[in-house]
């Protein structure tokens, strides 16, 4: 196997980065893809506990992001951890 310099809290901290950000990307494609209809179709497709959803992928998005930052941030640069 190739030698990288990568540590595995970095990888789990760029995973959970790519995993918030694809998760914030299916949030705002539903978001906008439920405005559209609503307004195309004057009538509303949508209501009650659907709209309930919408929050929740947006939470779940920042809580990975926030997470994965957290990750990358205790990476220290130049240290000879061996971890």
């Amino acid at each position: 196997m190739a030698k990288h310099n990568l540590r595995r809290h970095e990888f789990i901290g760029f995973a959970l980065m790519f995993a918030g950000f694809s998760w914030f990307g299916f949030a705002l494609y539903g978001t906008l893809l439920a405005s559209n209809r609503l307004l195309l179709a004057n009538i509303p497709l949508i209501a009650g506990r659907e709209l309930l959803l919408f929050p929740l992928f947006y939470g779940i998005a920042g809580i990975l992001i926030a997470f994965g930052y957290v990750e990358l941030s205790e990476a220290l640069p130049g240290k000879g951890y061996r971890g």
